[in-house]
């Protein structure tokens, strides 16, 4: 039978109703298929995964599908979402499979979990066919299976021989030589990585504004990154109406958007945008940040204050239906000058004969703030995608450092107020005891936070510090180091575990390295250790977080577009360092003094139990003073 209904997961309560005798993962569904001898059919998705949607229809649902499935397997549905340590795992097997990832994954297991088989999305001819080839390899030819499944495993858990050492004293520039590389992978007419779908990948956004002003122009990044951020924001990416983007753009110019709304993309789409702006000053960024934060309150947004991960790409069976016009719709606006700009046809610009809203220039949407008034009105009679009610401790936090970089550029008050009441919130949803958690609400056991989470929220915690002074936050942040120092410490590496040590059996264990459309849970830890070696004055933070980089500095000069938050935090504390102004006392005089350097590059510190003022940089302090024109001389020997 299924056993998906008292699941808390919209993903599987999709599946609810299916005729296959789903099961959520877990010892139950594990133990079985030892019991009964059968292989394991594990498929991974989540809730607003369109082509997720299009396989349980034509496969799922259909009674002859789901009668080979429950003769022959165990069958086990995954929220990625929810259990991101098994997606990876099984990611990871597909990729050694050679064949490439996506979602819905599918991939085929013995019954001790080893992998021999995957893929992603099949047509339901294709699966059933691969179901019966499956059945018959696993009754007849089960020691190759077994032999080939052995070999998949060995393959997946990392050791000390994947990872080079890099002595960061003796290593010469790195950046230069990176963001040349990135440049020869960027589209220089629409900006991202030149091929299509196009992702926003917003860590590689934020390591090119946050190279200091004059080698970034050295470089020619200024325009790159402009056009970049104008062309998403002008594209069907983004949408115009409602605020917010879509997860990615299925051709390479952003016009047409896979129209799923993910939490994780839009808050660190805000922290791209305000640093964009803090460096251009273009109002069209600042346009993008406001009404992204106005969509998130107001469509993601749940009662307990914290924020929801996602909303579907569908709507009444229909991929983009609720974010797409008619022209009739569209010509009711009485606005020619309207239709021109978004590039309206009469025969539809999209599929259907429908349209998206998509700018040839960046011209503000506030411009036609009467039309678009208009259009929300219409939108809120329209049937909304699903919401994937899921709470998760990772993007929640990400969303906290993003209102806290929000105020600082823009100064609205209500962005730190949104920023402490999610922080608050976090502490009373995702705490068990002592234990945090990955998501807020769960089935049966709760589910202990993995690395990202941890590193996400200590990075909030340090931000939060740093904006308001008090040092509760400081401790709280240095706690969860402490806590992942002891629980997700691994035997070989300086890097850490994505999973906690005391978290359920899987098959291998992970370290999670790459940033890609988030930045690697390790990368952001690496920071975290920085910041807290210099804000606590403790030697051995400083020192982990330099192993974990010369670690990983190897692989991301290799890749630079892939380790592009590694390298950002690589460049603020080793290349090209930030200077660091402890100062005790109150914060008065210090963002008025006429510094010699930008301001940019200068970053107050508060510290207990001091007076005057400390200077450091890169490994490096100077002698402490009392004044702010003692300070600045000191500064003045840096140029």
């Amino acid at each position: 039978m299924n056993k998906l209904g008292s699941e808390v997961s919209p993903y599987l309560l999709q599946h609810k109703n299916n005729p296959v005798h789903w099961e959520p993962w877990g010892p139950e569904a594990l133990e079985r298929a030892k019991k009964e001898d059968k292989p394991i059919l594990v498929s991974i998705g989540y809730a607003a995964c369109h082509w997720c949607h299009v396989m349980e229809h034509e496969s799922f649902e259909n009674e002859e599908v789901a009668s080979i499935m429950n003769a022959y397997f165990v069958n086990i549905k995954v929220d990625r979402e929810e259990r991101p340590d098994v997606d990876m795992v099984y990611m990871e097997a597909l990729h050694q499979m050679g064949l490439n990832g996506g979602w819905p994954l599918n991939v085929i297991l013995m019954p001790d979990q080893k992998p021999f088989y995957g893929g992603t999305y099949f047509k339901r001819a294709n699966w059933i066919q691969l179901l019966h080839s499956i059945h018959n390899a696993f009754k007849n030819n089960r020691e190759e299976l077994a032999k080939s499944a052995d070999g998949f495993a060995d393959s997946l858990s990392e050791n000390a021989s994947f990872f080079a050492h890099t002595d960061l004293n003796e290593v010469s520039l790195v950046i230069p030589a990176a963001v040349n590389k990135i440049k020869t992978a960027l589209d220089p007419i629409f900006g991202g990585i030149n091929k299509a779908p196009k992702f926003p990948l917003p860590s590689l956004i934020q390591f090119l504004y946050t190279l200091p002003a004059s080698l970034s122009v050295e470089l020619g990044v200024p325009v790159l990154a402009q056009t970049w951020l104008e062309k998403m924001a002008q594209g069907g990416i983004y949408d115009a109406v409602g605020g917010g983007f879509s997860r990615y753009s299925v051709d390479s110019e952003w016009f047409c958007p896979h129209f799923e709304k993910m939490l994780y993309d839009n808050a660190q789409l805000l922290s791209a945008y305000t640093k964009a702006y803090k460096r251009e000053r273009n109002p069209l960024y600042q346009e993008v940040v406001f009404d992204t934060i106005d969509f998130l309150k107001r469509e993601l947004l749940s009662p307990k204050g914290l924020y929801y991960s996602s909303l579907d790409a569908d709507s009444e069976g229909v991929e983009g239906l609720f974010y797409t016009w008619t022209y009739e719709e569209l010509a009711a606006l009485n606005n020619e000058d309207f239709l021109k700009t978004y590039a309206i046809s009469k025969h539809g610009n999209w599929e259907e004969g429908r349209n998206i809203l998509f700018k040839s220039s960046p011209v503000l949407n506030a411009y036609f703030k009467k039309e678009m008034s208009q259009l929300m009105d219409w939108r809120k009679l329209r049937v909304r995608p699903g919401t994937d009610t899921k709470e998760i401790l990772v993007w929640n936090a990400q969303l906290v450092s993003a209102f806290l970089e929000a105020y600082q550029v823009f100064g609205r008050p209500e962005d730190l107020s949104s920023a402490i009441e999610l922080l608050n919130a976090i502490e009373v949803e995702f705490k068990s005891g002592s234990i945090w958690l990955h998501q807020a609400s769960y089935a049966k056991e709760p589910i202990y936070a993995f690395l990202d989470d941890l590193s996400a929220l200590s990075l909030a915690y340090i931000q939060t510090y740093l904006q308001l002074k008090d040092s509760a936050y400081l401790a709280k942040a240095e706690a969860i180091l402490v806590q992942i120092q002891q629980d997700f410490s691994h035997k070989e590496l300086a890097l850490y575990a994505y999973r906690s040590k005391k978290a359920d059996y899987l098959i291998a264990e992970k370290v999670e390295v790459m940033d890609s459309v988030m930045p690697s849970s390790n990368s952001m830890l690496c920071e975290s250790f920085l910041w807290m070696g210099i804000l606590r004055n403790k030697a051995e933070f400083t020192l982990e977080g330099r192993e974990m980089l010369s670690q990983i500095l190897d692989r991301a000069i290799a890749h630079p577009a892939y380790f592009a938050n590694w390298l950002r935090v690589y460049s603020d504390w080793v290349e090209h360092p930030k200077a660091l102004l402890k100062y005790g006392g109150g914060v008065e005089g210090l963002t008025e003094f006429d510094w010699c350097i930008d301001k940019d590059q200068l970053v107050f510190i508060p510290y207990e139990g001091m007076e005057g003022y400390l200077l450091c940089i890169g490994d490096y302090c100077f002698s402490p003073v009392t004044s702010l024109e003692e300070v600045d001389k000191q500064l003045a020997t840096l140029i």
